[in-house]
């Protein structure tokens, strides 16, 4: 069994993971379990997120665009509107983007108010119907 070395740092982490492989340390590693609470942008559910600015698109090679959606979802069992949030946009294909940065602004805003330490700038009223009345 080859044993993981000790990291000073993250950076040194990171450059030896880059240069080898993870199976070689497989009996070596512990057990991990974690929560993720994955939010869904419900206006733009195939928005793909990014850890560095591309030039271009990364799916069909066409010059991107800056602009802004509002972001929407749930949160804490109620609606969630995120205005005026930056995103990149392809040109032609309309394929959207959102910088690691700015997702971790969105996560940290549905944080605080998910625990109630943030005032929203306003609220709507937001009527809500079944489909059987149409019927």
């Amino acid at each position: 069994m080859t044993e993981t070395p000790d990291f000073k740092t993250l950076d040194e982490e990171v450059e030896f993971w880059q240069s080898h492989d993870s199976a070689d340390y497989w009996e070596a590693m512990e057990k991990v379990e974690f929560n993720v609470e994955l939010q869904q942008n419900l206006l733009h559910p195939k928005l793909v997120f990014l850890t560095d600015r591309p030039t271009q698109c990364p799916r069909c090679q066409h010059d991107l665009e800056d602009t802004v959606i509002q972001y929407v979802t749930w949160n804490n069992g109620h609606p969630v509107i995120i205005r005026d949030v930056p995103v990149l946009r392809c040109r032609v294909n309309g394929h959207e983007y959102m910088l690691e940065q700015i997702l971790d602004q969105v996560e940290q805003l549905l944080s605080l108010e998910k625990t109630q330490k943030l005032q929203p700038a306003e609220t709507i009223h937001v009527p809500v119907f079944k489909l059987e009345i149409a019927a």
